[in-house]
């Protein structure tokens, strides 16, 4: 504490300044590897900022932050910063090219492993008569957090609206618990909770259980309600709550398609036409007030039950709606859904998504509205889409026109591989097409590549505003498409844009295992370009476009593991097993389970489902098609350690 007192003095008092300039205070607000930045500024002012762990004499370069002119502040973020570690970061102001004013903060990143000053059972909170639990009141402090682990299950039945309510706490870790059931969530966090943390948590069987459905293809409870936004974790209004190394599965509810045929009812058997899909989420969050990080989580539905977004959020279109602000979401896989695969909906100020899988699901990344920003999506996989009848959107989409699209977003080196297109001006909003489809990005070193066209005639674009943006900035990236000649993909925008855009489709390492680094005959093998904080780590003469360098490690989504697999999709065949193996490098001891959706029991077989994990030992998966079942066999695979950590594999049917 000392230190970093005297840290702050040196910065403020001891400082010299030039002649004219003033001291400025920019405000830090970290994360485990991720820190925003504030710093309120006069219109006409230039920012710089510079970030140093503590001890270090060097300053380095931070990315630059972008300016509101509604609330006068620079907003922006600085990004792999090391966890439970002292910083300082410099914010430099200038006017008409002077400096105006300079100021040095202190902060320190998140403790993954925070001090311990209580334990609990779970058991130790006596259950209602419907067996779901409440957790209330439960104060630790910064220094002396509580634990409660995980000794016995929550099994809820769906006479209430939970299995597990937390209110009223703060500092406290809820660590291998196991929740079943639930009326409509699996937990909810209610806006009392603050500083709480769910790690390693088993949660499935939430939600209403569908009865009927509409015409338009509505599911409804048994008391006629549509089923809509029921949730493994329901988080709302919220400050600094941690989701990690969750399995959210299985949810009881049902969504519907954007269009397809009834199921249930006295309609069941027909078509019905375009309708929004509503149904349950892994993560549901709403207005929440800053801090949530979600990681290294496994949010995957099914083929039978799938989500509406595996991670959405309520209030689009409210400047605070959605995660907000000061959010990271990172090393997830995200799967299985109707819809989009991840909502960043609403405010979007300084929320980070990166390093994440997505795939199997409609869209894939929502940014529409961004109503405040700047949001930052960066060296994500999004893959393999499908809603469960293999339709698919775009894999960014975006609007709000000029009634909400405010801010700006930022994609960098991700790979995005979707049948129609990467990024486009979906729309969002009351305004009249293209002008609800208006949106504020940059845009560099993606992979933007239409795979496999769903229509032989359609035009899609790897990237498309409909508006033409003058100020938005695509370049650097890899425009393609599997269906033009030479593989030149198409792109709608200003004119000017992508002046260093390489018009190819990808080669990559073994697409049909799902190994993404790039081949070495790639087009877009250092054609890339250094990012600020971002990007700056690369072999050759520049980055390589995508999500991976070439050399780099296979496993996606990134986590905090030594694995490695030879193939992270497989096709089955039937009659022909299929074999995965599984490098791990330098690892503790541990053991492990193969994990799977209930749906997938009857039609897969996978041998050695549990066992230890050795430093330098290969695990081989030996999986067989085991029956027949009236749905298409699709589902994906986790071998999930002790700490739940995994390697997630799909599985798909032979093409």
């Amino acid at each position: 504490m000392k230190k970093l007192i005297f840290l702050m003095l040196g910065a403020w008092l001891g400082a010299a300044l030039p002649a004219g300039a003033a001291a400025v205070k920019p405000k830090a607000v970290p994360s485990f590897c991720s820190s925003s930045i504030y710093l309120s500024a006069p219109r006409g002012s230039e920012c710089r900022l510079a970030f140093r762990e503590e001890g270090e004499s060097e300053w380095k370069k931070a990315y630059t932050p972008i300016y509101d002119t509604i609330a006068r502040e620079f907003r922006g973020s600085i990004v792999r910063l090391k966890e439970n570690t002292s910083y300082e970061v410099k914010a430099e102001l200038f006017t008409d090219g002077r400096k105006a004013g300079e100021g040095i903060t202190a902060f320190r990143t998140w403790n993954s492993n925070p001090p311990i000053g209580k334990t609990y059972k779970i058991s130790e909170f006596m259950p209602d008569a419907d067996g779901a639990v409440v957790v209330s009141g439960i104060m630790g402090r910064q220094k002396a957090w509580i634990k409660i682990t995980g000794d016995k299950a929550i099994e809820a039945g769906r006479e209430g609206t939970y299995a597990l309510k937390v209110e009223n706490c703060r500092y406290v870790i809820f660590e291998g618990l196991t929740v079943r059931g639930g009326g409509m969530h699996g937990i909810h966090v209610k806006e009392t909770a603050e500083d709480v943390r769910f790690v390693n948590c088993d949660v499935s069987d939430w939600g209403r259980i569908p009865v009927d459905q509409t015409k338009d293809g509505f599911y409804l409870d048994s008391e006629g309600r549509k089923i809509n936004n029921d949730a493994g974790f329901r988080i709302e209004r919220t400050l600094n709550t941690v989701v990690e190394r969750c399995w959210v599965h299985d949810p009881a509810g049902l969504t519907n398609p954007w269009k397809g045929i009834l199921k249930l009812g006295a309609f069941a058997g027909q078509k019905f036409p375009r309708a929004h899909p509503q149904g349950p989420n892994a993560v549901h969050v709403n207005q929440l007030r800053g801090g949530c990080v979600l990681r290294y989580n496994d949010f995957c539905g099914s083929q039978t039950h799938r989500y509406n977004d595996p991670v959405e959020g309520a209030q689009n279109r409210d400047i605070a709606g959605g995660f907000n602000r000061d959010a990271d979401i990172y090393g997830n896989v995200m799967a299985f859904g109707q819809d989009d695969i991840i909502e960043l909906d609403g405010g979007q100020c300084n929320v980070r998504v990166f390093d994440n899988r997505m795939e199997q699901t409609y869209c894939g990344v929502s940014t529409a509205p961004n109503v405040k920003g700047p949001s930052y999506i960066f060296q994500n996989v999004l893959w393999n889409p499908g809603n469960e009848y293999g339709d698919t959107g775009n894999a960014v989409k975006n609007g709000g026109g000029f009634t909400y699209s405010f801010g700006i977003q930022f994609l960098f080196s991700n790979t995005m591989l979707f049948p129609r297109g990467g990024m486009s001006s979906v729309g969002y909003g009351n305004e009249p097409s293209p002008v609800r489809g208006r949106f504020h990005a940059v845009t560099r070193n993606n992979i933007f590549c239409q795979l496999t066209p769903d229509s032989p005639d359609a035009v899609r674009y790897s990237i498309s505003d409909k508006v033409l943006t003058p100020t938005n900035d695509f370049d650097y990236d890899m425009i393609a498409s599997m269906k033009n000649p030479g593989g030149r993909g198409n792109i709608l925008a200003r004119e000017g844009s992508e002046p260093h855009g390489v018009f190819a489709a990808p080669s990559f390492t073994d697409l049909e295992k799902g190994i993404l680094t790039l081949a070495a005959d790639d087009p877009g093998i250092d054609k890339g370009v250094t990012i600020t904080n971002f990007v700056e780590q690369y072999t050759g003469k520049a980055p390589d476009l995508g999500a991976f360098e070439r050399g780099a490690s296979s496993l996606m989504p990134r986590r905090p593991i030594d694995a490695e697999a030879d193939r992270y999709i497989v096709y089955m065949k039937e009659g022909q097993p299929e074999q995965v193996n599984i490098r791990f490098g330098k690892i503790a001891p541990t053991t492990y389970e193969v994990c799977m959706s209930d749906d997938m029991g009857p039609w897969l077989m996978v041998d050695h489902t549990s066992g230890e994990l050795r430093e330098g030992q290969t695990l081989t998966l030996t999986l067989r098609l085991s029956g027949r079942v009236d749905y298409d066999r699709k589902g994906m695979i986790f071998v999930r350690m002790a700490d739940g950590l995994s390697v997630p594999i799909s599985i798909m049917p032979a093409r």
